[in-house]
C-alpha cells in the first residue's frame, strides 16, 4: 500500500526539500495533490475531494526520517 506514493517521495525528495521543507506534502500515485503547514489541516483539506486510502500524506523533513539510536552505551545493552 502506498509503494507509487513512497517512490515518488524518494525519488523527488531533493526537489521537495527544496520547495516545501517542513511542510505536510499530499501524494497521490505521481502527482502532489497540495501542500499545507499541518497534518491536520493536510488531511481536512484532502478529504473533501479524495476518499481516505486514495492518497498518503509526508512531513517533508531535512534528514531521512530513519534515525539510528545505538543500544549499547559503554558496552552495556540499555
Amino acid at each position: 500500500m502506498y509503494e507509487q506514493e513512497n517512490a515518488y517521495y524518494e525519488a523527488n525528495i531533493a526537489m521537495l526539500r527544496e520547495k516545501y521543507l517542513d511542510k505536510e506534502v499530499v501524494i497521490a500515485g505521481n502527482e502532489i495533490l497540495g501542500v499545507y503547514e499541518d497534518l491536520g489541516t493536510a488531511l481536512n483539506e484532502t478529504v473533501k475531494s479524495h476518499s481516505l486510502g486514495s492518497f498518503t500524506i509526508k512531513h517533508v523533513r531535512a534528514y531521512p526520517e530513519t534515525v539510528w539510536i545505538p543500544s549499547y552505551f559503554e558496552g552495556t545493552i540499555l
